[in-house]
C-alpha cells in the first residue's frame, strides 16, 4: 500500500502536469492565449469638421439684382434656396446689385469702405457685370459695332479692374462670374450676336484662367433653345435664375 502511494501519486500528478502543459503549449501555439500586441502607434481619429457656411455676395447689375424674377428671388435668392435643400449650411446671400449698373458704377460703388468690408466678409462672390456696357454704347440687334473686339477689350479690362479690387479686399473668396447669354436671338442679327456672346464668354474665361478660384458661369446654352426669359424679353424669368443659381451651386 506505501508502494502505491509513493509511486501511483507521484506519477498522477507528473500526468496532470504534462496534460495542462500540453494544452497550454497547444493554446499558446494557436494564439488563444493573453491579449493580442498592437506594436503600430494608435492614431486618433479627428472628428470630420461641419461644412464651412457658405456667406454669399452678388455685386453688379440688373441680372444680379433679379430684374424679372416674379418671386424677387434672383439668382441669390435662389443660391441660397438651393444649398439649403442640398442641406448645406448658408447664411443669406447679401444683394447690393444696381439695374442698369455698368463696369464704372460697380467701380464706384466699390470704393466704399462699407462694401469693402462686405466683400471681406464673404466666402463666395457672384460678379454680373459688363452686359450694360455690351448692348448700351450701340444697338447690337440691329446693327453691332464696326469693331466688337476693341469693345469687348475695353469692357474686359473693367472688369479685370472689378475682379482687382474684389480681390484686393479678399484673397480667398471664390468668385463667380456670370457669363452672357443672347437675349435677342429672334431678332434679325440673332445669329451674329450669338457669335459676339460666344466670343465674350471664352475671352473672360481665358481672362481669368490664371486664378483656380474664379468659375466662369456659362448661361448662353440656357437659353439658345428654350424661352426661359421674363416678361420683359430680356431678363430671365423665374426658371432662367434657378438654373443659374443651381450651376453656382454645383461649382461649390
Amino acid at each position: 500500500m506505501r508502494r502505491i502511494i509513493y509511486w501511483f501519486v507521484p506519477l498522477a500528478a507528473a500526468l496532470l502536469a504534462a496534460v495542462a502543459f500540453g494544452t497550454g503549449f497547444y493554446s499558446y501555439l494557436r494564439g488563444d492565449t493573453g491579449k493580442p500586441v498592437d506594436f503600430l502607434p494608435r492614431t486618433e481619429t479627428a472628428p470630420a469638421a461641419p461644412p464651412r457656411e457658405i456667406s454669399a455676395i452678388v455685386l453688379g447689375d440688373s441680372l444680379g439684382r433679379g430684374a424679372g424674377d416674379p418671386s424677387g428671388l434672383g439668382i441669390g435668392g435662389r443660391l441660397d434656396a438651393e444649398l439649403k435643400r442640398r442641406n448645406l449650411p448658408v447664411r443669406e446671400t447679401v444683394n447690393i446689385a444696381v439695374s442698369g449698373a455698368r463696369t464704372g458704377d460697380l467701380l464706384r460703388q466699390l470704393e466704399s469702405p462699407n462694401v469693402r468690408r462686405l466683400l471681406g466678409e464673404a466666402n463666395v462672390v457672384i460678379v454680373s457685370i459688363g452686359g450694360n456696357d455690351l448692348w448700351g454704347g450701340t444697338d447690337w440687334r440691329t446693327a453691332p459695332p464696326a469693331d466688337p473686339a476693341a469693345v469687348m477689350d475695353g469692357v474686359l479690362d473693367s472688369v479685370e479692374k472689378v475682379i482687382g479690387i474684389v480681390r484686393e479686399s479678399n484673397g480667398t473668396a471664390r468668385i463667380f462670374i456670370v457669363g452672357l447669354y443672347n437675349p435677342f436671338r429672334d431678332a434679325p442679327f440673332g445669329g451674329q450676336l450669338n457669335s459676339l456672346v460666344s466670343r465674350w464668354n471664352a475671352r473672360v474665361v481665358d481672362r481669368f484662367s490664371g486664378d483656380p478660384n474664379i468659375t466662369v458661369v456659362q448661361t448662353a446654352d440656357l437659353f439658345s433653345h428654350r424661352d426661359r426669359l421674363a416678361i420683359d424679353r430680356f431678363h430671365p424669368g423665374a426658371e432662367g435664375y434657378e438654373l443659374i443659381a443651381r450651376r453656382i451651386a454645383d461649382a461649390l
